[in-house]
């Protein structure tokens, strides 16, 4: 899937490769030329609604949750997408999610072995649009094999002074956040 300097740059919030297209630490960081159409196919998709809880600003990835369309209030079981901005590569799982009126919330990032496990048989064809658009946008799907990997102890150090980042598994490594 990586090489370990690949992934070890990721961990670094760093281009996997130096001619990654979307270099996030750049002021020009390009990640809306290289995935704005995708962007654009998981947030006006006429399947599900998205709500777009993380645009990069703060964190290495992109991150939608996707759940039924039509509703103006919704509490139930979403699909959460997560998209690295320093690699092309996404993981997605089930997570719950609540939209009200005045407030939103969501259960949080799926875990290295849910990845890719989503029970609730009603979100079967936001899934299958989900993997669709990840594949036809070049995205390789994280494994759970992969993704369970244990960070090194130095970037387990480097996450615990930031909010968000509590895990141990290269998933939290690769999509990570501060606050």
């Amino acid at each position: 899937m990586l090489t370990e300097q690949e992934v070890n740059k990721i961990f670094s919030w760093l281009p996997y490769r130096d001619n990654w297209s979307a270099d996030r630490n750049r002021i020009d960081d390009n990640k809306h030329a290289y995935y704005g159409d995708l962007i654009s196919k998981l947030t006006e998709n006429s399947l599900f609604d998205t709500y777009y809880s993380e645009d990069g600003g703060l964190g290495n990835y992109l991150e939608f949750i996707c759940y039924p369309k039509g509703h103006v209030s919704y509490q139930g079981n979403a699909i959460i997408v997560c998209i690295s901005l320093c690699a092309p590569i996404a993981a997605y799982g089930q997570t719950t999610f609540s939209k009200m009126y005045d407030s939103i919330g969501w259960g949080g990032l799926f875990t290295a072995d849910k990845i890719g496990d989503i029970t609730d048989t009603s979100l079967t064809n936001i899934e299958n649009e989900i993997k669709a658009l990840l594949l036809q946008h070049n995205l390789t799907l994280l494994d759970k094999e992969f993704a369970s990997k244990q960070l090194p102890d130095e970037v387990i150090e480097a996450m615990r002074h930031e909010n968000h980042n509590d895990g141990n598994q290269y998933l939290q490594g690769i999509f990570q956040k501060t606050d």
